[in-house]
């Protein structure tokens, strides 16, 4: 399962509609979803890991994907590629 991350801060304009954009991607895709504030302690480590100086940023499986608000098309190209398919209840492998 992909784990998004979506670094925020209060005063960013644009974050709003990327939690709106992630939040409605959960409908259609499997994955595990957080918030961070950018100014909390473990924001300000992950700004300084990945060199990130501007909200909102997602990481997707620990990795920076996106500066800024991504086109949907975009969001559901890079879940695609991380995420695995949800298993149907009647699917069995061993």
């Amino acid at each position: 399962m992909a784990n998004v991350t979506l670094l925020v801060s209060k005063s960013c304009a644009a974050c709003p509609s990327a939690k709106s954009l992630w939040k409605g991607m959960r409908v259609k895709y499997s994955f595990s979803y957080r918030e961070i504030e950018i100014s909390s302690e473990a924001g300000m480590e992950l700004a300084e890991r990945h060199s990130i100086r501007a909200t909102p940023a997602t990481l997707i499986n620990g990795r920076l994907i996106f500066i800024g608000v991504p086109p949907r098309e975009s969001a559901e190209k890079a879940l695609q590629a991380k995420a695995k398919p949800k298993p149907k209840k009647d699917e069995t492998d061993e």
